[in-house]
Formats: structure tokens, C-alpha cells, sequence
């Protein structure tokens, strides 16, 4: 019975290890996202945008948040290098426009 518990906990021990070794290829994954052609861009209609005030072109935000100069683009959680849609970290599965914005931004 011992060993049987010490074979459960061996093989717990090895599944977390490889959790945990995961963690930083999540952000590689992502980076990855960002060239991908047939991502789907972000509809200003799409509840998470709509949750977040998001707009493609950020010269047209009304918000109280916002601040000239604040894009997507420059916001650390932005991960589309220079191109003109990528990838937010907030965003899974949906290009937003460089040049857009949303309430989430954070200087990066």
C-alpha cells in the first residue's frame, strides 16, 4: 500500500513539474498568435469589447479614461510587435487594431 501512495505521489509530483514548466511558454504561445493570418479580428460589437470601451481607432475614444497618445499598440499588454492587428494578453483568440484602445490599457 505504501508504495502505491508513493507511486500517486511521484506521479503528482512529475504532473505538477510539468505544469509549472509550462507557465512561460503561455507567453511564447501568444507571441506566436500574433502571426497568425486567420485570426479573427475584434468586432467594436463583441461583448468583450463592448465590456472594455474597446474602439479600433483610438482618435475616436470619448471615454474619461482615456489619454492622447494611449493606443493598443503601447500598452503593455500588447503583443503584435509593430503589426497592425495583434494580439492583447486580455484578448484570447482575437486580433485588436494597433491603433485602437480600450479601459484595460496599461503603460508599457
Amino acid at each position: 500500500m505504501a508504495d502505491t501512495i508513493n507511486q500517486g505521489r511521484r506521479r503528482f509530483l512529475k504532473t505538477s513539474a510539468l505544469g509549472v514548466a509550462a507557465v512561460p511558454f503561455t507567453g511564447l504561445m501568444l507571441q506566436q498568435q500574433v502571426a497568425r493570418a486567420d485570426l479573427p479580428r475584434l468586432s467594436e460589437d463583441d461583448d468583450i469589447a463592448r465590456s472594455l470601451d474597446y474602439r479600433h481607432d483610438a482618435t475616436e475614444v470619448t471615454h474619461s479614461r482615456y489619454q492622447d497618445g494611449q493606443i493598443c499598440g503601447n500598452c503593455a499588454l500588447w503583443a503584435g510587435g509593430d503589426a497592425e492587428w495583434g494580439v492583447c494578453r486580455i484578448i484570447p483568440g482575437k486580433a485588436v487594431a494597433r491603433a485602437g484602445w480600450c479601459n484595460a490599457w496599461v503603460a508599457g
